[in-house]
């Protein structure tokens, strides 16, 4: 999510609707971050069981803005939601803000040289002039509680669910792309769009996101599971994003419409619409045509914040058999 506020003449779509979406179509994001706090803590437990101290658990986490703009209030909603949620379970989550690239990188750095700091997040994306590979390659991936490392994301696309070779410990998947599948999982009519075997037919899905955060491993998992899935992206003519949505059983959305025309309006009768993107990125007309939806403002960061707390007990597991 973006942390700045955006420039005047940037295009802000009406998203006073999403309130009014009929119940029996608007996806409980709340009640699937419910079920995967309960999945954290029972992680967290083993980590009890070690005999590590949960109070020493700390995570630095990262928040770059330029000095001359002021932090839009979403996004300061979000780190006080992780701080709150993360200590809530007894962890130690400390946020800092970064106000230049190098300031970023001096504490990104230090984080992954201190034994006091067990996992690493950053409020993408910066609004520096690097981009954020140059951050994430800075990181360990045992301290990445995002995912989002090169090592962590390699795995996960290669199917690789261990570190070590007496396959003793699960990978560290992208929180955010991970939520969305949390999400189309917790329906059962959702559910049973996938195939359960290889004779089977899959839904066809529709991303319109292909960054390292969401497009790109939500793509893989999907495919894993039996989805046909089609990345799209800024570039992509508007002709052809919209042939792909009317085919589509499944859309995600997850990048800001610059215009009207970047809306998405016109979807398959009765197909799975779900907005990750800050600002909103659907037009109302959608909500007649969804199945289920699940708007900008649907909450979806909790379930987001649920699967870093997570990954941060894995993480911290991880740096434990280092050191056994």
């Amino acid at each position: 999510m973006t942390g700045l506020l955006p420039p005047q003449d940037v295009f802000a779509p009406d998203a006073s609707w999403t309130k009014q979406v009929p119940s029996e179509k608007l996806l409980n994001c709340a009640a699937v971050a419910q079920k995967a706090f309960q999945q954290a803590e029972h992680k967290l437990r083993e980590i009890d069981r070690k005999g590590i101290d949960r109070e020493r658990i700390r995570v630095a986490a990262f928040l770059p803005r330029l000095p001359h703009l002021e932090l839009d209030r979403g996004c300061r909603r979000y780190a006080s939601f992780m701080s709150r949620k993360f200590r809530e379970h007894g962890l130690d989550f400390r946020v800092e803000e970064a106000q230049s690239a190098d300031a970023l990188e001096l504490l990104i750095m230090g984080a992954q040289v201190s034994d006091k700091i067990h996992g690493t997040f950053i409020f993408f994306p910066t609004p520096f002039d690097r981009t954020e590979d140059y951050f994430l390659l800075r990181i360990r991936p045992e301290k990445d509680i995002e995912g989002l490392t090169i090592e962590n994301s390699g795995r996960m696309s290669l199917n690789v669910k261990t570190f070590d070779e007496e396959q003793k410990y699960e990978g560290v998947v992208p929180c955010t792309a991970r939520a969305v599948l949390a999400l189309l999982h917790h329906y059962e009519p959702i559910q049973a769009m996938f195939p359960k075997g290889l004779d089977e037919p899959g839904p066809a899905v529709v991303i319109l996101n292909s960054s390292a955060r969401i497009g790109i491993p939500l793509q893989s998992m999907l495919l894993r599971i039996g989805a046909t899935t089609t990345v799209c992206h800024v570039q992509t003519r508007h002709e052809d994003r919209d042939h792909f949505l009317e085919a589509a059983d499944i859309v995600v959305t997850a990048f800001p419409a610059r215009s009207e025309a970047d809306l998405v309006r016109h979807v398959k009768k009765g197909a799975v619409v779900i907005d990750c993107s800050t600002d909103g990125n659907l037009h109302p007309d959608v909500v007649d045509q969804a199945g289920y939806i699940s708007p900008c403002d649907n909450h979806l960061g909790q379930i987001t914040t649920a699967l870093a707390l997570y990954n941060t007990a894995l993480c911290v597991l991880w740096q434990h058999r280092r050191t056994e």
